[in-house]
């Protein structure tokens, strides 16, 4: 009896060696003979983005002065020649509109105003408040007939400015001889717009 007890218990023994090793066995075929693969797509839309912003000449407002002779024409803003050298070739305005480093996309610039007015309503009319915009800084000064009038409606200042670019600009009044005396103020807008926008 104690001879059929021991075969039976290295039966019991031979077989778990048997599972193990076949076990171990499956395992290396489950490993490498029904290894399989798999692939996907990954996707990603990039959206236009870009940001403006103005110089401190700029956002501090444009200042046309103290005028005391009428009528006047072609006043210049303060900051038109902030950078005018010795040989007065019109460099140097220090009033521009910038695109950010940042941005992924170009910029094009828009303005508009409305008309400069005194707090008891007298008016200059929009049509005599002009600017000029340069991709560039100012190699020579505009000439007159390179002004434009500001209107109150968008309309295109500068197009395709660059990533980390400015959008130069240089502002004039006229001022008529029946003008009423006073402090007169008025609102410029700008607006970046993806290049080829419409404003």
């Amino acid at each position: 009896m104690k001879k059929r007890s021991e075969n039976i218990v290295v039966a019991i023994f031979g077989l778990l060696f048997l599972f193990a090793i076949i076990m171990i066995f499956n395992q290396g075929i489950r490993t490498t003979g029904y290894a399989t693969t798999a692939t996907t797509s990954s996707n990603v839309t990039i959206s236009t983005y870009f940001a403006i912003d103005m110089s401190i000449n700029l956002s501090d407002g444009i200042q046309f002065g103290s005028i005391s002779t009428l009528p006047a024409t072609d006043q210049n803003a303060t900051h038109n020649h902030d950078g005018e050298n010795t040989t007065g070739d019109g460099t140097g305005t220090s009033m521009w509109m910038n695109v950010s480093s940042d941005s992924n996309s170009a910029v094009d610039f828009c303005i508009k105003a409305d008309a400069l007015n005194t707090s008891t309503g007298d008016e200059i009319g929009l049509g005599n408040e002009s600017y000029h915009n340069s991709t560039g800084t100012y190699t020579a000064d505009p000439s007159v007939i390179q002004e434009v009038s500001l209107t109150t409606d968008y309309v295109s200042s500068g197009a395709n400015i660059p990533v980390g670019s400015n959008n130069y600009y240089r502002f004039w009044l006229d001022v008529p001889a029946a003008t009423a005396t006073g402090t007169y103020n008025n609102t410029v807008s700008f607006k970046g717009v993806q290049t080829t926008t419409a404003c």
